[in-house]
């Protein structure tokens, strides 16, 4: 099944009808319901649905027959003004600590520039996640802070090599073990997951970080550990993560649903 012949504009018209047609029916629908309320014939609603399913604006789920549910759009969180200055963890932050979300850009900074160097990367995509609203990803523990999509290429070993990486960002009043299990909730669909933990580097610290470098070894997650987010030569990797080859089609969910439309053309053009 192809859609050879048809063009841009065509191609277009047909995603748009799917997508009305499973909105008329409620939301989601079976294939064989779709088709026939569309009177398509298969060569053209399968190419059309596994187009929109990749562009993240459809799901999969298991029915009789399969079927796709719609995807709602990212909606903004509304916030009461005298809350906006509070952080988004669930514990209260010390006074003048930083919140979670000031650690975004700075760590994405570093991801972009000498981790990813450092790293051997070829290219490399690096988004911040966290901040999608209401949107649904599938379900608690699913959404990293930050995602990492790279590409490498060894000088004596054939092909390209992709990983997609998620970080869990935590800051230095909510470090805990239970970070490592929230980074092991992103493996479904992550060739790697690793926790980055902003710490002061003082001895009360020692035996927690023990602790989640025991567990995050048990589990294969990779712990970094920084006291400036910005400084890459504060950086340290105390465990490192156990590289997994995940469900292709878990995977490119995962992009579908967490990255970019820009982020979603440069990736695809790395595997054309």
């Amino acid at each position: 099944m192809s859609l050879q012949g048809k063009s841009e504009e065509e191609i277009r018209a047909l995603e748009t009808a799917l997508l009305a047609k499973v909105q008329e029916l409620g939301g989601s629908a079976g294939n064989t319901a779709l088709q026939r309320s569309l009177i398509w014939e298969e060569e053209d609603y399968w190419p059309i649905r596994d187009r929109l399913v990749d562009l993240g604006s459809l799901r999969r789920y298991r029915a009789r027959g399969g079927a796709v549910a719609l995807v709602p759009p990212p909606q903004p969180v509304q916030v009461e003004p005298e809350a906006q200055a509070q952080p988004d963890e669930k514990q209260p932050a010390p006074v003048n600590a930083p919140a979670e979300r000031d650690l975004y850009d700075p760590v994405a900074t570093v991801l972009k520039g000498q981790w990813a160097r450092d790293s051997r990367f070829r290219h490399q995509i690096v988004e911040i996640t966290a901040s999608q609203g209401r949107r649904n990803t599938g379900g608690t523990w699913t959404r990293p802070d930050i995602i990492v999509a790279a590409l490498r290429v060894f000088p004596f070993l054939p092909g390209k090599f992709f990983d997609l990486i998620t970080f869990e960002i935590k800051p230095r009043w909510a470090v805990d073990v239970t970070a490592v299990y929230e980074a092991l909730a992103h493996r479904r669909a992550a060739t790697q997951s690793y926790v980055w933990l902003h710490c002061q580097g003082g001895d009360q610290e020692v035996e927690v970080l023990r602790r989640i470098k025991e567990e995050a070894e048990r589990h294969g997650i990779g712990v970094i550990t920084a006291t400036d987010p910005a400084d890459y030569d504060t950086w340290e990797t105390i465990a490192e993560p156990a590289r997994v080859e995940p469900d292709p089609e878990s995977l490119n969910e995962f992009i579908a649903l967490q990255v970019t439309d820009g982020a979603k053309e440069e990736l695809a053009a790395w595997v054309r």
